[in-house]
């Protein structure tokens, strides 16, 4: 099965040579970490950075030929449990509508001690 590196210029690129989201099968692989366009961490709290993240994701799944609502599985990691409320407010006002399922996991640390939430998305778009 082919695959193909998807990327935008609205989305934070990190220096590894990670790439921003994978299109294969029809299937979408995206994740995002709450970092604007300059890599710096949304200010504010984990709904800044949770609507940040989506906002990424969203931006990689339009640039796939996707929308939001072809999100089909997301795994969302938070720091901490005191943020597990205030991240689902953000995360079900963006998908209010059949959302996607969902798995969970409240973890010890995302690689910087800055970053609150992290979400992988899986969008399906189709074959490619």
């Amino acid at each position: 099965m082919p695959k193909r590196a998807i990327a935008s210029d609205r989305v934070f690129k990190p220096a590894l040579p990670f790439a921003q989201a994978t299109l294969a099968g029809g299937f979408l692989f995206v994740c995002c970490t709450g970092r604007n366009l300059e890599g710096q961490f949304a200010v504010g709290d984990v709904q800044a950075q949770t609507q940040q993240a989506i906002d990424n994701i969203r931006t990689l799944v339009e640039q796939a030929g996707g929308s939001l609502s072809d999100v089909v599985k997301c795994t969302v990691y938070v720091t901490d449990r005191a943020n597990w409320a205030p991240m689902n407010a953000v995360y079900f006002a963006n998908f209010a509508e059949d959302p996607p399922h969902r798995v969970s996991a409240i973890v010890s640390g995302l690689g910087s001690p800055d970053c609150l939430v992290e979400i992988d998305a899986t969008a399906y778009l189709g074959a490619d």
